[in-house]
């Protein structure tokens, strides 16, 4: 599936500059470390001790993951772990996953794209919105101290969309993809595995009893 952002048609002077100075505003609060909803720089201290955990034994770590006081997914701390068995600095981890996050305000635009139906001159209000969500405190700090609570939002944005792709098209495979992403965003944060009882319910109402859903019901297994 492909999505073209004609940027000609969204963006003007005044939103660019807007989206800039929000972007410098981010890269500056990685630079002094900002932690402005008080908490994520206590947590990912707390997951570094994990980590280290697993880079030095992490099939062990792994296997007895119960043990250690964390309310996160081992996802991210395996993935940070193995990027620092290969040497990787920690500020080059944390500003890869800064850029990631980056996706977050893009998805959010896709999907008022997708459910609005957006005119140009709406498209162009809808985007200096979507900048605004750089000033969330939740958001800047989950982006400038890894957490797998905003990887798994990305994933769960990028469900939502295939869900409202097919609520408009009906085709069997965005249901797959919207399936396939959520079931991510549950590896990366369980908090999200709850949605998957709406999603079925709604695929339930649409395809009844039928090779569809029972199709739906494996792909979920």
């Amino acid at each position: 599936m492909k999505y073209k952002l004609n940027l000609n048609n969204i963006v003007n002077k005044d939103s660019l500059i807007l989206f800039i100075t929000l972007y410098s505003s981010l890269i500056l609060g990685f630079i002094f470390n900002e932690d402005s909803n008080g908490g994520a720089y206590l947590d990912y201290i707390n997951q570094d001790i994990i980590v280290n955990k697993f880079k030095e034994n992490f099939i062990n770590s792994f296997l007895n993951y119960d043990n250690f006081t964390t309310r996160h997914s081992p996802i991210l701390i395996s993935i940070i772990s193995l990027l620092k068995k290969v040497n990787i600095n920690q500020d080059i981890i944390r500003i890869i996953h800064l850029h990631i996050c980056l996706i977050l305000p893009i998805i959010f635009y896709l999907i008022l794209e997708n459910k609005y139906s957006l005119e140009i001159k709406d498209k162009k209000k809808f985007f200096l919105i979507i900048g605004l969500v750089f000033l969330s405190p939740t958001f800047r700090s989950l982006s400038i101290w890894p957490d797998s609570r905003i990887l798994g939002l990305i994933f769960f944005l990028i469900s939502i969309l295939f869900f409202l792709k097919f609520d408009k098209k009906k085709s069997l495979k965005y249901v797959y993809l919207n399936i396939y992403f959520y079931t991510i965003a549950s590896y990366f944060s369980p908090n999200f595995a709850v949605f998957s009882i709406f999603f079925f319910y709604k695929y339930l109402k649409f395809f009844g009893i039928s090779k569809n859903l029972i199709k739906i019901i494996i792909i979920n297994i």
